[in-house]
């Protein structure tokens, strides 16, 4: 895709010619933390992948305040728990990298729904430190990056990042995962 996975492996790549690195990116833009759940073997572990890196949490706050069908915060632990269990039980040795969920007040996602979504963000970072995961603040990025963006330069609708939001997420990600 063009968003920052796609930019990151195109910069990991580029960076360490002959790694021989392979990049696969199973996000599927709506998901929440359940949908992820239930494709994770299928569509990661199966996939056999020495690092992993998750971004979820911000459609589980936006579908319950759009359509009644979101997951609350203390499902949304239990199910990324299971995530990480389930991957620490196939591949123990796995490097995983965690990001916060971020959303920025402004077209579709209210400035109401941003404490909901730091309770998500606190579940990541306490996961993040139980499962030695590196953690992105993708959120605090986008925070800082306001000062010099505007939210509609950097996500029109308060959650999908533009070309620019993305190539910022990709540099936040690098400095977490030191890579």
């Amino acid at each position: 895709g063009a968003g920052f996975v796609g930019r990151l492996a195109g910069d990991l790549l580029a960076g360490n010619p002959g790694a021989g690195w392979q990049f696969f990116n199973r996000g599927i833009s709506g998901d929440r933390s359940i949908d992820l759940l239930g494709r994770w073997r299928r569509d990661t572990l199966a996939l056999k992948p020495d690092l992993v890196s998750i971004l979820v949490g911000v459609n589980d706050t936006w579908h319950e305040h759009l359509t009644g069908n979101g997951i609350s915060v203390s499902r949304y632990a239990e199910l990324y728990r299971m995530i990480l269990d389930d991957t620490r039980w196939a591949r123990p040795d796995v490097r995983l990298v965690l990001g916060e969920p971020f959303a920025l007040p402004g077209g579709e996602f209210k400035e109401a729904w941003i404490g909901e979504l730091r309770q998500r963000a606190t579940v990541v970072r306490q996961l993040a430190q139980k499962y030695s995961a590196a953690f992105v603040p993708f959120q605090a990025m986008f925070e800082a990056a306001q000062k010099s963006y505007s939210t509609a330069e950097l996500a029109a609708d308060g959650v999908h990042p533009s070309p620019l939001g993305h190539q910022l997420m990709a540099k936040a990600w690098r400095e977490a995962a030191a890579l």
